[in-house]
Formats: C-alpha cells, structure tokens, sequence
C-alpha cells in the first residue's frame, strides 16, 4: 500500500511530530508513505530533515494552506490559486507514483483532498483542529472535510463534536481515533532532563515550570507570564521556561512577549529556550508543564508527551484536556484565561511534593494505557484497510 500524506508545516511541533510518529512506523507494516510538504513559507526544514533520516521521502510543493497571512483580499486570491495548482501538482503525483490513498494531515492543508478526488482515490482527513476565531472560516473548512473525505479522523472527541455540531448527517463518518501516538520508551519516566537543567542554569532545588509548543496567542505562554510574578511572590524557588518558537514571519509576537515580561517584572525568571529538537529531555527537566491554551485545545501532543514522561499538568479546563486529566489524580485544571487560577495550580503543585508525585505516577499509566504510538499507528492502519476494502 502506498499512502501520500498532505501536511501544512515544515516545522517539529504538535502536529509535525505526530506526522513524523506515524510515518515513521508504517513500513514495518507493509505501507510506503510519501510526504508533500508546503513551500510557501520559509521553515528550516525541521520535519523534511527528520523524515530523510528515517528515510522517508517528503517532496515540497507550493499547495494550499490555511494560514492568518491568507486573510485579507489578496491573500485569499493567492490561497485561492495555491489551493489549485498544489490540487493539480499532487494529483499528478498520485497518478505517476500509483498511489492508493491519500491522507491530509490537518484540516488547514486542501489541496491533497482536491486531488484525491479528482483522481479517484480515497481520502482521509485527519482533523487536529477545533476553529474558533470564525464562523464563516470554521464552517467553509468543515463543509470541505465532510464532502472531500471519505473519513475523517478526529484525535479526541472534543474535535469530533466540533465538525458533528456543523454536519450532523455526517456523524458516521468521523472516526475519533485519541491522540497522535506516543514513543512510551522515548519519553518515559527514565528519560534524563539533568543535562537540559544544567545548561538552563535551574538547580535541584529549584522548582521549573514550562509550556512546551508553538509561540501563538492562542497557546497561552502570555497567560502564564501574567501568573509568575504571583507564582514567585508566593511559592519563590521557582524558574519558567518557554520552549518553541513563532511561525515564519510572526517574528513580532515573540518580541511582545518578551517586552511583557519584562513589563511584568519576570523577564529574567523566564528562561527563552527557542525550539528544542531534544523534547523528551526538556519533558524530563521540567517539574510542571503548563498547557494555558487561551481557545480550546484539541488535545495537546505536548500534555501527552510530558505524562508519558510522569511529568505532571496544569491544563486550561476546556477542549481535549478535558478527555484527559482527570482533576486531582492525573494532573490538574484550571479556569480558561484566568492568571490568578494559573497561579494557584502551579504554587499546588510546588508546595505538595507526596501528591504531585503521586499525579506523576497516575499521568504515566493514563498514556500507557490509552496513547502509546503502537496501537496508535493500528488502528490508523486498520481505518485504511477498512476504507480500501469497501470502496
């Protein structure tokens, strides 16, 4: 079987590392997967190069990706025109290499569905994202999914609900497979962050706090910048990290963080660690991560990856969080977009060494039992033989 995976960044975060998970596994089980990267924007590279040290190939083509900078007249005439020539660009590709499926990695990359359809292959749609900055947006990208998708492929049902309350008539269509698949034995409680805190400068008896993804306003690191000086004020022995990095050409966002913090009296607390290619180590250093996220989360690969690790969570009560932690026994909750609640969490979990641990423990069995990248990648496979079997 060959499969040709669409997918909207050239990056290392969420969705990026999921992809990379999955492709990574499929030829042990007999499945050849190619990547179509996008060329639209200027990445390093980041996930092209992991793929080619797996020896997987990627091919970087100029397709059609959802993105802010798209939102204005002309960007939609350009999305518009990208969405098209990469539709006609991938569905010769499908043709040339005989490919038979193709599998669109988030809902903001379109050209791979187009293709599929035009050249009569099936398609999977795998929907990472819950759209809420608008309606007009969400139920464009919804209406295109359900009609250009013969299943789609939810990672928690907070997701699925979100395109099933659009589309009810197409509620059979949407498969929640949990999660993006976790290497249980890379991040594992075994795994040793004493390398990552010694080059941070952070002491054993100091107590780190981290988010760990994407800088964007919706991912919340501001959120938890407002919570420090509170968190420092009450529970002192504590450092903050920010690890990750803006998309290309969002270079402004990081640079207003920065000068909030330093408005906030934190900035020399925060350590400013940019994009790390060493995760389950950075998992591993941290004491607590943070998942402040300001919109609902459709899951978060890097609260699952730091359980895995027994690394405990605070996570904003809403989204897929939600399937996840179990308040008080796996990891902690707090109000959606509320510093102070944020702050609380995090001095909690400071100050209570015996509880935490015991969170820690609960986090661990919580992705090994429900998230490990095996199963995950089965029953991926299985949908696809299912879909091939009965069109």
């Amino acid at each position: 079987m060959k499969v040709l995976f669409v997918h909207s960044r050239d990056d290392l975060y969420g969705a990026d590392a999921a992809l990379l998970e999955l492709v990574r596994r499929l030829p042990e089980h007999g499945i050849e997967p190619i990547v179509v990267l996008p060329s639209d924007l200027p990445y390093e590279g980041k996930l092209g190069n992991a793929l080619e040290r797996y020896g997987i190939e990627s091919i970087k083509l100029d397709i059609g990706v959802v993105r802010t900078i798209y939102k204005n007249v002309p960007g939609i005439i350009s999305l518009s025109s990208r969405f098209l020539k990469g539709a006609l660009e991938i569905k010769k590709l499908v043709g040339e290499r005989k490919i038979d499926l193709v599998h669109s990695n988030t809902s903001s990359v379109l050209s791979g569905a187009l293709a599929a359809k035009l050249a009569g292959v099936p398609h999977v749609w795998h929907v990472r994202e819950i759209v809420s900055q608008s309606e007009t947006v969400r139920y464009t990208l919804i209406w295109m999914v359900v009609n250009l998708s013969d299943r789609i492929i939810a990672i928690s049902n907070a997701v699925a609900e979100h395109i099933i309350e659009a589309y009810p008539s197409r509620k059979e269509q949407v498969e929640v497979i949990r999660g993006s698949g976790i290497d249980t034995k890379l991040f594992s409680p075994e795994t040793d962050g004493s390398d990552v805190r010694r080059k941070w400068g952070v002491s054993d008896e100091e107590f780190l706090v981290g988010v760990v993804g994407k800088i964007h306003p919706t991912k919340g690191q501001d959120l938890l910048t407002e919570a420090a000086p509170i968190v420092k004020r009450r529970a002192g022995n504590v450092k903050f990290a920010i690890v990750g990095d803006v998309q290309p050409g969002m270079e402004g966002l990081r640079d207003r963080l920065g000068a909030h913090a330093r408005e906030l009296g934190v900035a020399d607390d925060i350590i400013w660690a940019g994009h790390r290619a060493d995760i389950p180590q950075v998992m591993a250093a941290l004491d607590l991560l943070v998942i402040p996220s300001t919109s609902p989360e459709p899951l978060g690969r890097s609260m699952l990856e730091a359980m895995a690790c027994g690394t405990p969570v605070v996570a904003a009560a809403h989204g897929g969080p939600l399937e996840v932690i179990r308040d008080g026994e796996n990891g902690l909750l707090f109000p959606p977009n509320d510093p102070a609640a944020l702050a609380v969490a995090i001095i909690q979990m400071a100050q209570e060494p015996e509880w935490r641990e015991r969170i820690s423990r609960a986090a661990r069995d919580e992705i090994v039992r429900n998230y490990d990248a095996d199963r995950y990648t089965e029953r991926i496979i299985e949908l696809y033989q299912e879909i091939l079997t009965h069109r």
